[in-house]
């Protein structure tokens, strides 16, 4: 074999090794985190025994968090002759594999949100694990318009204005500070000012953390007359789905 036959052949037994290697770690990426197991008959039955009131083994469907083996949930199942309803129950016991120790409900309802406001106890990695709430987002976002952003470049502010060309800086903190230009336009004319715009008050919009309060102040001394009538603390309402009430989806991977 030549020398450059040779050459050929290592480095595309070295390309395939880094192939391979690749999709191994591609694999460890992807695979799925830990996630709640399905209960024994046995468990099922002490589940099911916990709900208010008591509900048919037959019915419902069990999970038991492997993040945290002291919380479980109980879904109805309507199946057969099961009654036809939609209902969670999530359940608590003190000290698992222990004699007399028992599940007990923490709460029911139709569909759960946020952990720490609709589900108050359970942890958040056990309330994703088992699919019944989620926790509160990473990001802070802020209402703009019909949406939730994060960082926007426009940020609506009245039914007339908006600031364009926001540069954020300390996004994220209890107070974001940005920089952009002020925008008014009605029907007998407009302006446009430089203006540093502040967002604060972080509370949630279903399960986001969002900023809540917004302040405008003109750069210019000059152009201080111009935002005065919009320079005090303005509450920002929360964007709400059809029905007027903002709602979380179940179990999402905090965004």
């Amino acid at each position: 074999m030549g020398a450059g036959a040779f050459r050929r052949r290592v480095a595309a037994s070295g390309s395939a090794l880094a192939a391979l290697g690749a999709l191994a770690l591609l694999g460890a990426v992807a695979a799925p985190a830990q996630a709640w197991r399905t209960p024994t008959q046995e468990e099922l039955v002490a589940l099911a025994g916990a709900t208010g009131p008591p509900s048919d083994p037959a019915c419902v469907d069990g999970r038991i968090s492997t993040v945290d083996d002291r919380w479980g949930a109980v879904f109805a199942r309507a199946d057969g002759d099961c009654p036809d309803i939609e209902r969670i129950w999530v359940l608590q016991r003190t000290a698992p594999g222990t004699p007399g120790s028992r599940w007990r409900e923490l709460r029911q309802g139709l569909r759960f949100g946020v952990c720490e406001q609709d589900l108050p106890g359970i942890p958040d990695a056990a309330g994703a694990d088992l699919g019944v709430c989620e926790p509160p987002s990473r990001r802070v976002y802020v209402p703009a318009g019909t949406r939730l952003a994060f960082k926007p470049r426009t940020l609506p502010y009245s039914r007339n204005s908006s600031v364009t060309g926001v540069r954020w800086t300390s996004w994220g903190g209890a107070t974001a500070t940005g920089r952009g230009t002020f925008v008014y336009r009605d029907a007998y004319g407009g302006f446009r000012v430089g203006v540093t715009v502040t967002l604060a008050a972080i509370d949630l919009c279903g399960s986001r953390r969002t900023y809540l309060v917004k302040r405008v102040a003109a750069l210019r001394p000059q152009d201080r007359d111009e935002v005065q009538s919009y320079s005090g603390r303005w509450p920002i309402h929360c964007p709400a789905e059809p029905g007027g009430v903002p709602r979380a989806s179940v179990a999402g991977t905090p965004r």
